[in-house]
């Protein structure tokens, strides 16, 4: 289940625990209402897409900024989130890992 959270010319897509799906080509609509998207896309593999999918992914809904997630706790690591990046700046879609807080 995904969620979509709009406010003040900002919509944030957080994909939660998905594969990569139909649906989401309904999102880059969000960017031609001169919103900016940020996608919040999972990258581990395991229970949701790998790096690779969350790329196409990224390259369907193009958002103005891609943010890996779920990766690191339970399953995947930051080599996955690396990748997810380097795959999406291949694509000119601006992408960037999260600084871990404790």
């Amino acid at each position: 289940m995904g969620f979509i959270v709009q406010s003040n010319g900002v919509v944030i897509y957080h994909a939660g625990d998905t594969d990569v799906i139909k649906e989401m080509e309904k999102l880059t609509g969000y960017n031609k209402e001169g919103n900016k998207l940020i996608a919040l896309l999972p990258v581990s593999g395991k229970f949701t897409m790998d790096a690779e999918e969350a790329g196409k992914a990224a390259e369907i809904i193009k958002p103005y900024l891609a943010i890996p997630i779920h990766y690191g706790s339970v399953i995947g690591n930051e080599k996955d989130a690396q990748l997810f990046v380097k795959i999406c700046n291949e694509n000119s879609i601006n992408a960037h890992i999260l600084e871990k807080t404790k």
